[in-house]
C-alpha cells in the first residue's frame, strides 16, 4: 500500500472495494499529520456517498467536537418545521451511527435515542439499541438491558450485541449479566449466540459457567463453543468498525 498521507487516504476510501479501505479509515482517524482535520472537513460537503464515513472519522477523532458538521446535513434550526423534523428522524435511522452522531457527546445521542428503546414499533426499538450500543456511554446500558427482555427475538439479539459494543469501548456492563443469562433460555439460536458471546466478557464469564448446567442441548452447545472461544461475530455498523 505504500506510505499513506491524508490525501492518499481520502482517495482510498472512495474505493469501497479496496482491500485497504480499513487501513485508509484508520489512518485518517489516528493521523497526527498537520492539518488533517481541516483537509477532511474541506472534503465532507462534496464527498457524495462517502460523506457519512468522513463524518464518522471526524467523530472518532474527537467525540467532543461541535456536532454541527454532521447534523447540518439533516437540519438547521432556521430551516423550518420540515427540516427540523428530518433532523429528529436522523436519531431514528442508521444514519445516526453511519455519520458518527452516536459518538458525538454534544449531540446528546443517549438522551435523543433512549425514548425509542420502548417504542411500540419493534423496528424503532431495534435501531435504538443498535445506536445506544455505539455510544460508548455508560448511560446507554440501562435501556439496553431493558431490551434484553424484548418480545421480539431480533431486538434481544441486537441488545446483546449492543452490550458487547459498550464493553469493547470500556463501559462496565456487569449489570447486564442476569438479563443476558435469561436470554440463554430463548428459543432462537441467534439470541442465545449473542448472549453467550456477551457473557464471555471479562467479569461476566462466571455467570455463563453457572448457567451452563441448566441449559437444554442446543443452548448448552452454543455456550460450550463460547467458552472455547468460538463466539458469534458482530456485524460491523460501519466500514471502520473493528
Amino acid at each position: 500500500m505504500g506510505e499513506l498521507s491524508s490525501d492518499g487516504a481520502l482517495a482510498g476510501i472512495r474505493d469501497w472495494g479496496s482491500p485497504d479501505l480499513r487501513a485508509h479509515i484508520r489512518y485518517l482517524i489516528d493521523s497526527t499529520e498537520p492539518g488533517v482535520e481541516e483537509i477532511i472537513l474541506d472534503n465532507v460537503d462534496d464527498a457524495g456517498p462517502v460523506r457519512p464515513l468522513l463524518c464518522r472519522v471526524l467523530a472518532e477523532r474527537d467525540p467532543y467536537r461541535d456536532p454541527a458538521f454532521a447534523l447540518h446535513h439533516f437540519y438547521e434550526e432556521t430551516d423550518g418545521p420540515v427540516r427540523r423534523w428530518l433532523g429528529q428522524e436522523v436519531y431514528r435511522s442508521p444514519w445516526v451511527w453511519l455519520y458518527g452522531i452516536t459518538r458525538l457527546r454534544n449531540a446528546n445521542p443517549v438522551e435523543r435515542v433512549m425514548p425509542d428503546a420502548t417504542h411500540w414499533l419493534a423496528t424503532r426499538r431495534q435501531i435504538a439499541v443498535m445506536a445506544l450500543g455505539d455510544t460508548a456511554d455508560p448511560a446507554a446500558l440501562p435501556p439496553i438491558i431493558g431490551r434484553l427482555r424484548d418480545s421480539k427475538w431480533w431486538v434481544r439479539s441486537q441488545a446483546a450485541a449492543a452490550v458487547r459494543r459498550l464493553a469493547r469501548n470500556g463501559v462496565d456492563v456487569s449489570d447486564a449479566a442476569e438479563a443476558l443469562a435469561r436470554c440463554l433460555q430463548h428459543e432462537r439460536q441467534e439470541v442465545i449466540e449473542q448472549a453467550a458471546a456477551a457473557l464471555t466478557l471479562p467479569g461476566l464469564r462466571d455467570r455463563l459457567l453457572w448457567a451452563r448446567a441448566t441449559l437444554m442441548p442446543l443452548a448448552g452447545a452454543v455456550v460450550d463453543n463460547a467458552l472455547d472461544g468460538v463466539v458469534a461475530s458482530l456485524t460491523p455498523l460501519w466500514p471502520g468498525e473493528d
